[in-house]
């Protein structure tokens, strides 16, 4: 018996069913106190906001700890920071209906990450790809010299950096279309991986 060493290599893409948005909340006030109050009451706001136009309700939120720090820029001036996120379902009618909302807010930052909600079952069908990618070269090249594969010897497993996300983007007809759900894409990711196998041939 001898070995055959190969790689396997595999890449998937799925459409991504969470939208985390992360935002920040800010107010400038020329004490500390009032730089809270008011914080508090935009946060108040925002989550009212958040609540009757887009149903999502205030508990949804992780909210993190309010800070208050001087403005060195401006003289005589506090600054108040309040950070809260929430997962939301990829629904781009939502999605646009929120972004909406928040690009008509002052003082309120807010960002946009994609992810999977089951991310561990969908890496565990690309490797399950790589290594049928890795058989199906291992099987040709012995068939080729005449042997058959027996068994597996020994797996290394490679874990890439990162991972690839695709963002929203037009459709390629999208400018004869009217919906919203027609004219944008939802996100992608795609996952990669690469697997070697030293494959016993006979």
């Amino acid at each position: 018996m001898s070995k055959l060493s190969v790689r396997g290599t595999a890449e998937l893409v799925f459409p991504v069913d969470i939208f985390r948005i992360s935002t920040t909340i800010r107010s400038i006030a020329p004490a500390s106190g009032e730089a809270l109050s008011s914080g508090k009451l935009k946060t108040e706001q925002f989550l009212a906001l958040m609540r009757d136009k887009l149903k999502i309700q205030p508990e949804s939120f992780k909210l993190e700890h309010d800070s208050v720090t001087e403005n060195y820029s401006v003289q005589n001036t506090y600054i108040y920071t309040k950070r809260l996120s929430v997962d939301m379902n990829a629904d781009l009618v939502v999605f646009s209906e929120l972004t909406s909302l928040m690009e008509d807010l002052t003082d309120t930052l807010y960002d946009v990450e994609f992810a999977l909600s089951d991310e561990a079952e969908k890496e565990k069908q690309v490797i399950s790809a790589a290594i049928a990618n890795s058989r199906d070269k291992a099987e040709f090249i012995a068939s080729s010299l005449g042997k058959s594969i027996k068994g597996v010897d020994e797996v290394s497993y490679e874990q890439p950096t990162s991972d690839l996300y695709r963002c929203l983007a037009k459709s390629a007809d999208g400018m004869n279309c009217n919906s919203l759900e027609s004219m944008i894409k939802l996100p992608t990711k795609m996952i990669s991986k690469t697997i070697d196998i030293d494959w016993i041939i006979d």
